[in-house]
């Protein structure tokens, strides 16, 4: 409708121009007043998306923050547990070196006891110098050798009856002689 862009055609128009005109006013301005709450609406719908995401993001924020806490509440539980394994560990690995040191000296002590058994038993009774005192350590010894024990020794139990049984028939000789 170019005919309606100027004052002046409207100055001039006639009766039924006007009316043609203002019917042209009236359907654009409805056509306009419709397209407009179509705007509207896809504003309204755009705003309520920018504020729901605003929104999911602000709780996607805060879980990740929440996680990232408990992320790092974990990880110092993690290193305060592997600290105390190492720890432990440590303890372990010296008790082992310990052990092993007792081991060796125990070992040892079995390999001399070996070698030199039979002088060992004499050394039981060494210092023994009369019946009464032979048969006193003989008593302490079993006591300490016996295998019903806990610590006792078959073999060692052996050699001081052994022992014994030598010194004793020592000692009845010297008496009846």
């Amino acid at each position: 409708m170019e005919k309606f862009l100027s004052e002046e055609k409207i100055d001039i128009a006639t009766e039924d121009e006007l009316l043609e005109m203002r019917l042209y006013v009236y359907k654009e301005s409805q056509r306009l007043a419709y397209e407009q709450s179509i705007v509207d609406k896809k504003i309204a719908a755009i705003e309520e998306e920018v504020t729901k995401a605003r929104h999911d993001l602000q709780m996607e924020r805060s879980m990740l923050e929440h996680d990232k806490q408990k992320l790092k509440d974990e990880q110092a539980l993690f290193d305060q547990q592997i600290e105390i394994l190492k720890e432990g560990f440590d303890k372990l690995n010296s008790d082992k070196k310990v052990i092993e040191r007792e081991w060796k000296k125990l070992e040892q002590e079995k390999g001399y006891m070996r070698e030199d058994e039979y002088n060992r038993a004499e050394f039981f009774f060494h210092g023994v110098n009369s019946l009464l005192a032979l048969k006193k350590r003989y008593r302490d010894l079993m006591k300490i050798y016996h295998p019903d024990n806990l610590c006792g020794d078959h073999k060692m139990c052996d050699l001081v009856n052994e022992e014994y049984n030598v010194l004793l028939r020592q000692f009845d000789t010297y008496m009846k002689a």
